[in-house]
């Protein structure tokens, strides 16, 4: 099966529905994901298991909390979850922070392929940011484990409603008032929480 069909095919698996535009710029985030990923360290993920886990489970994810606004991806690495949500959400800001010069490297192409607007690459460590005066509505993370410095890191730069979403196979909860939202078919979580709850 080819990356359109399959991508197609999972995300009609899912009920979801997005439009044939955003299919394609979907598509052209995996084919470039791939290639990058001959050279940079990305994901060990491949093929349908690429294509599930890292655009496909943050699709639904998103649609299901129905998030919107600000957004800011911790250890964003090889763009998931960002890319896909930013793609298929109504997210109107985005800070992709990612403290690898060559993963930083992939986003900046990566938006710029896309033409994502609103975007900011931040090359650096979450703990080292300056708080900005723009309120960021939600905080995402895959692959990093929101531990005590991640949330005190996030508590500075974010307020008491910014909620937190982290997308893991991980059972125990985060933080004791985080509710989790289990992916059909797979073994992927959400826990969800807002920072005045940690």
């Amino acid at each position: 099966m080819n990356l359109p069909d399959l991508l197609a095919s999972e995300l009609r698996n899912r009920s979801i529905p997005v439009s044939q535009d955003i299919e394609e710029k979907l598509v052209v985030y995996i084919q470039e994901l791939e290639r990058w990923n001959r050279a940079v360290n990305l994901t060990a993920l491949r093929g349908v298991e690429l294509v599930r886990r890292l655009v496909v489970e943050p699709v639904w994810i998103g649609q299901q909390l129905q998030l919107s606004g600000t957004l800011a991806d911790v250890g964003s690495g090889n763009g998931s979850p960002a890319i896909p949500l930013c793609l298929t959400r109504p997210i109107t800001h985005i800070d992709l922070i990612e403290a690898r010069v060559r993963r930083a490297a992939f986003l900046r192409h990566i938006t710029q392929t896309l033409d994502i607007k609103s975007v900011n690459v931040k090359n650096s460590r979450l703990e080292e940011l300056e708080a900005s005066d723009a309120p960021v509505d939600w905080f995402s993370l895959q692959a990093v484990h929101p531990n005590a410095l991640i949330l005190q890191a996030m508590k500075r730069l974010g307020t008491s409603t910014t909620r937190v979403v982290w997308i893991t196979s991980v059972r125990q909860a985060p933080v004791p008032a985080a509710d989790s939202i289990l992916v059909p078919g797979g073994n992927t979580l959400a826990w969800v929480f807002r920072l005045d709850q940690s």
